[in-house]
């Protein structure tokens, strides 16, 4: 693959997953103009979720369902037995790192894509295209600019003292390595929340040498289920003809397990009309299900791969993992003494520690993360949040829609951004059915004379999701 450079030029701001896949298709698709990878990482296409030093970390998708080519289910598992596990089978999970390996291979596929390793600080619109301005005072021109900025930080928790941050009782970021250092083998830890990020933590506290008892804090004190054999069905569990409710969808799904349809079955039945049931709702609706059935949503969709699933079980049976059911109300400490309080029905209660860790995940409010970039967009008014107040509203097309309600011409994104419309779009399958398309949009929208005639070849590609 080539691409020969014209005075058109695409930006990419991100290198992780949704950047690097985006770039690939550029190229694959014979876009003639200048592609630009813009990120302070020299290590394009492993983001936050593959860039762990852990091989305990294991996909939530077997290898048979997670190529980064729509056209290709085949090419991961493929390239997972040539290049890391010969006996590897469509069911197995294979470590993170090594997926993004894989991602990296794809990348470097991608001929002529430029790299700078810088981040962008700021953006300036102009009448056509507009100015990426680095944190090393460079400025970029660009045509169009793709917003792949992937996942940030976890919002900052109200009642976190001072202290506690300062003397390392309490660690905002889970991915940090400080997060883990210094920590006496059979300290007590305390996680906030019981989600994926916290089943990570657990895996790398001990293959560290921890043996303390961990406590895991969440308001419903539940850690994502398991995945296990099933029998797929064909259709989809909640029919398109279903009233747009919550209730609606919530009986027609338990209707078809009272019917004998496996649990999951029923669920991932639903994977290729997710979207498009969700948008369906009222707004009043999503709000409802924000409010009311996310998490129960969350820990069935989102599951473990059965050999973190043993280990989290055996945890919880020995006791070196405790749930704790609460709201964290904060964490203060007298340079000695590290507490953590959470509120309960019986009213607030206290945990003594020796560390705590945000395991909360990514921060969805755009509005509030620490990105010199996302604030410019947002005080022009060339971005606006989603209808629920997270990520991006964007359109149909990944265009971010601006303050006065209009798509942007110039500026597109996708990944989590799209989270700010949509209800699933941080998976494999979706980010590379989006970076397909959005490669294709680009190409049609920068050369509509010599490519209008292609328009649909590549989103074919898309046309059937794979569930995973």
């Amino acid at each position: 693959m080539s691409t020969r450079h014209t005075t058109k030029t695409v930006a990419i701001v991100g290198g992780g997953a949704s950047g690097a896949l985006t770039a690939y298709h550029l190229v694959r698709q014979n876009m003639p103009a200048r592609i630009i990878v813009l990120d302070p990482r020299p290590n394009i296409g492993l983001g936050l979720a593959y860039s762990t030093p852990s091989l305990r970390h294991l996909l939530n998708v077997p290898a048979g369902k997670i190529s980064a080519l729509p056209d290709e289910p085949g090419h991961f598992l493929a390239w997972l037995r040539k290049n890391y596990d010969p006996a590897a089978s469509a069911e197995t999970f294979a470590p993170r790192a090594v997926f993004g390996r894989y991602l990296q291979s794809i990348f470097t596929e991608a001929r002529g894509v430029e790299l700078l390793q810088a981040s962008v600080v700021n953006y300036r619109r102009l009448r056509s295209g507009g100015i990426l301005v680095l944190d090393n005072g460079t400025e970029v021109y660009a045509d169009r600019v793709v917003m792949a900025t992937g996942n940030f930080d976890p919002a900052i928790l109200p009642g976190v003292t001072e202290a506690a941050t300062r003397t390392g009782a309490y660690h905002h970021n889970a991915w940090t390595p400080a997060a883990y250092e210094g920590l006496a083998p059979d300290a007590p830890v305390t996680l906030i929340g019981t989600g994926l990020t916290a089943v990570d933590v657990v895996l790398r506290l001990r293959e560290l040498g921890h043996r303390g008892v961990v406590t895991a804090v969440s308001r419903h004190g539940i850690f994502p289920n398991r995945h296990a054999p099933y029998t797929p069905i064909a259709s989809s569990v909640i029919p398109k003809d279903t009233p747009a409710t919550c209730v609606a969808y919530v009986k027609a799904l338990h209707s078809a397990i009272r019917g004998g349809i496996e649990w999951r079955a029923a669920i991932d039945s639903l994977r290729a009309w997710t979207n498009d049931l969700w948008l369906a709702l009222p707004l009043k609706e999503q709000q409802r299900f924000r409010r009311h059935l996310q998490r129960r949503w969350d820990v069935v969709r989102h599951r473990m791969a059965p050999p973190i699933a043993d280990l989290i079980d055996a945890e919880l049976q020995a006791e070196t993992l405790v749930i704790r059911e609460g709201h964290f109300a904060g964490v203060d400490t007298d340079g000695t003494t590290h507490r953590l309080s959470i509120q309960t029905p019986q009213g607030t209660q206290t945990l003594e520690t020796t560390r705590v860790i945000n395991c909360t995940g990514p921060s969805m409010n755009y509005r509030r993360v620490a990105s010199p970039l996302l604030k410019s967009l947002f005080s022009q008014g060339l971005a606006t949040a989603g209808p629920l107040g997270a990520g991006f509203r964007c359109a149909p097309n990944g265009a971010m829609i601006d303050a006065h309600g209009r798509p942007s011409e110039t500026l597109f994104n996708l990944g989590p951004g799209r989270l700010g419309t949509l209800l699933e779009s941080i998976a494999i399958p979706e980010i590379r059915n989006q970076a397909v398309e959005l490669a294709e949009e680009l190409r049609i929208g920068l050369f509509p004379a010599a490519q209008e005639e292609t328009r649909g070849a590549y989103t074919a590609m898309v046309a059937e999701p794979a569930v995973a």
